[in-house]
C-alpha cells in the first residue's frame, strides 16, 4: 500500500507529506489526527470525536463542528491522502495501512507540550495515553472536592464562546483607517469584562478578513460558537457602528442593530454604546440558553447554556423558575462536580434562597453555602466569585461585615472588573456607616455588565446605598427601575417604603407596603430586626421605624 501521510507521534507532534514535507495544522485538526492514528484499525465514532473535541459545544454544533473540520483536514492534507480519510453517518475511518506513524518514543512524550484549551475530555485522553506511553498508567480514585489543576482561566470551560473580527471603516478612510480596528479591539474587551463569555483575543481575530472569511472557517480554527462583525461610519464627533451577531455553526446573522457613541469616550475605552452592544449580545445569547432549558432534556444541552440559563432563572421573580435553576445546577454539578463556576452559582443559589424567603432552615442553607464556596477555593484558591460568595454569606446571612470586606476585597484583587464582588462592597460599605464610599462602589459595579444576578439585583442594592446615605430621591429613582424588571423582589420594596415614609410621602409608602405583604404575607418587624441584614446597620432602627409607621405589622 502507498504511504500518503507520515505521522509523529512522540515529541513535537507533526504531519507530513510523504517526502517529510511538514503539513500545518490548527490545533483541533492535529488532535483530530492523533485520535484517528491511536484508534483501534483507525475506526472512531462520530459521537466520541464530537465529545471528545467539542464537549461543551450543542450536539448540533459539535456534529457542524467535527464536519467542517474534516471538511478542512482534506484540504490540508491533499485529494491523494484524502482518500485514506472516510466517513459515514456514524464513523469517520482512517485507512492505518497507508500511514507511516512513528513510533520512536526517544523523542520525547507522547504529543510532547501539545494541549486543547477548555476541552477537558481530550485531555483526560491525552494524560492517558502518555501514560500508558510511559507505562506508569495507575489507577488514582479522585476525592471529592480534590483540587485540580486549574493555571488557565477557569470561566472559560463554563462559558459560550465569542470572536469578534475586524469591523471595517467605511468612511472616511476606507479600509485602512484604523478605527475600525479600535472599535473591534475595545468591543473585544467590553465582552471579556462581561465575564459572560470566554473571549477569542482580539490579536488572534485579525488573522480573518471579514470580506473574505466564512463563519463556520472562523469557528473550526478558533472553536467559537458566537461572531461579532461589523463595520463603522465617522458622523462628527461621533461614530456610528452596524454590529452584526452571528451564530457561527449554522452561518446565519441573529441580529444586525446600530450603535452610535462619541469618539472621544470610544477613544478613552469610555464607550457606553459598546456597553449597551455588549449588553445586548449577552442578553441574546442568555434568552437563547432560557429557551432552550425550557423544551430540551438538560442532558442534551451544552454546559454553557444550562450555566447561563441557571444564572438567569435564579434571579426570575417566579418561584418555579428558581426551582428550575437548582434543577439544571444539580445537572452541572453531576457533570462537573470539581468546577469552582457551578459550584459557586450552586452557593450562590442558596443565599438567594434565604434572601426570597424560600428557606425552610436559614442555618443549614447558611451551610450549605459555606460548604459550596470552600470547595470551590479547593480547586482555585484566587477564583474571585468564590470569594464573592464567601462575602455575601458574611453579608447576608452571618452579619459579619468585616469578614466580608475581607472576601470582596480577595475578589477583586483577583478580577478588579467582579462587577458582583463590587456592587456588594459597597452595599457592604455602607452598613459600615460609609455610605458615600459605597455610592461610588455601586455606581461603578452598575456599569459593567455582569455575569451575575440580573439588572434588577444591581439596582436594588444601588438603591439600599442611597438610602443610607440619605439620598432618597435617588433610592426611590433606583428602586423604580429594579421594580420595572422584578416587581415582587422584598427588598425592592422595602428600600422603597422606607425612603417613601422617610422623604415624607407616607401614602406612597403606604401603598408600597400592602404590596410588599402580598409578596411576603408573613413579613414583619420582628422577622426584619433578625433576619435582613439592613436591621444591623447604623440606619438600621430608623428604616424600621419607617417601616412601622408605613404599616409593617410587628
Amino acid at each position: 500500500m502507498v504511504v500518503v501521510l507520515k505521522v509523529r507521534q512522540y515529541g513535537a507532534f507533526g504531519v507530513y507529506r510523504p517526502d517529510g514535507e511538514p503539513i500545518q495544522l490548527g490545533a483541533k485538526h492535529q488532535a483530530l489526527m492523533a485520535l484517528m492514528i491511536t484508534a483501534e484499525e483507525g475506526i472512531r465514532t462520530r459521537a466520541f470525536l464530537e465529545h471528545t473535541l467539542w464537549s461543551f459545544a450543542q450536539p448540533e454544533q459539535a456534529k457542524a463542528s467535527l464536519r467542517t473540520a474534516l471538511s478542512t483536514l482534506r484540504k490540508h492534507i491533499g485529494p491523494s491522502a484524502s482518500a485514506a480519510l472516510r466517513a459515514n453517518r456514524e464513523r469517520v475511518t482512517l485507512d492505518l495501512s497507508m500511514i507511516e506513524v512513528e513510533q520512536d518514543t526517544s523523542r520525547g512524550e507522547f504529543m510532547e507540550g501539545f494541549e486543547l484549551p477548555h476541552e477537558h475530555a481530550f485531555a483526560d485522553w491525552l494524560s492517558e495515553m502518555r501514560s500508558q506511553s510511559a507505562n506508569t498508567a495507575t489507577s488514582v480514585q479522585e476525592q471529592p472536592w480534590a483540587p485540580r489543576d486549574r493555571s488557565r482561566v477557569i470561566l472559560d470551560e463554563l462559558l459560550p464562546s465569542i470572536a469578534v473580527l475586524p469591523f471595517a471603516q467605511r468612511s472616511p478612510g476606507g479600509a485602512s483607517a484604523p478605527l475600525g480596528a479600535i472599535l473591534s479591539e475595545e468591543l473585544s474587551r467590553q465582552l471579556s469584562r462581561s465575564q459572560a463569555f470566554s473571549v477569542t483575543s482580539y490579536m488572534a481575530s485579525r488573522q480573518f478578513s471579514i470580506e473574505e472569511v466564512r463563519p463556520a472557517e472562523v469557528s473550526s480554527i478558533a472553536g467559537v460558537s458566537y461572531l461579532v462583525s461589523g463595520s463603522v461610519f465617522v458622523s462628527g464627533h461621533d461614530f456610528i457602528s452596524q454590529i452584526d451577531l452571528h451564530d457561527a455553526h449554522r452561518e446565519k446573522v441573529i441580529w444586525s442593530r446600530e450603535f452610535r457613541g462619541s469618539l472621544s469616550d470610544l477613544l478613552m475605552g469610555q464607550s457606553g454604546s459598546l456597553r449597551d452592544a455588549t449588553s445586548q449580545i449577552g442578553q441574546t445569547v442568555v434568552g437563547e440558553a432560557v429557551r432552550l432549558v425550557s423544551f430540551r432534556p438538560l442532558s442534551n444541552l451544552a454546559n454553557h447554556t444550562l450555566l447561563m440559563a441557571a444564572i438567569v432563572m435564579m434571579q426570575s421573580k417566579h418561584h418555579d423558575q428558581f426551582e428550575k435553576s437548582n434543577e439544571i445546577l444539580d445537572t452541572l454539578m453531576e457533570r462537573e462536580m470539581h468546577h469552582p463556576v457551578v459550584l459557586t452559582w450552586a452557593g450562590i443559589w442558596q443565599v438567594m434562597r434565604v434572601q426570597k424567603g424560600l428557606s425552610d432552615d436559614r442555618r443549614k442553607s447558611t451551610l450549605m453555602a459555606e460548604n459550596l464556596a470552600n470547595a470551590a477555593l479547593a480547586q482555585d484558591p484566587a477564583f474571585s466569585l468564590a470569594h464573592t460568595l464567601k462575602g455575601m454569606i458574611a453579608s447576608y446571612l452571618t452579619f459579619d461585615f468585616d469578614n466580608a470586606q475581607y472576601s470582596y476585597d480577595k475578589a477583586l484583587q483577583d478580577n478588579p472588573n467582579e462587577a458582583l464582588a463590587l456592587l456588594l462592597k459597597g452595599a457592604t460599605r455602607a452598613m459600615q456607616n460609609r455610605p458615600d464610599e459605597g455610592v461610588l462602589l455601586t455606581e461603578a459595579a452598575r456599569k459593567l455588565t455582569p455575569l451575575g444576578p440580573q439588572r434588577y439585583y444591581f439596582d436594588s442594592l444601588a438603591a439600599s446605598v442611597s438610602l443610607a446615605a440619605r439620598d432618597y430621591n435617588r433610592a426611590i429613582e433606583l428602586a423604580d427601575q429594579s421594580l420595572q424588571e422584578n416587581d415582587s423582589y422584598p427588598s425592592t420594596l422595602r428600600t422603597k417604603a422606607i425612603a417613601l415614609q422617610m422623604s415624607g410621602r407616607a401614602q406612597e409608602a403606604r401603598d408600597v407596603v400592602e404590596c410588599l405583604m402580598k409578596v411576603t404575607p408573613d413579613f414583619s418587624l420582628s422577622r426584619y430586626m433578625q433576619e435582613h441584614a439592613a436591621a444591623f446597620t447604623p440606619s438600621g432602627p430608623d428604616w424600621a421605624s419607617a417601616l412601622r409607621e408605613a404599616g409593617v405589622p410587628e
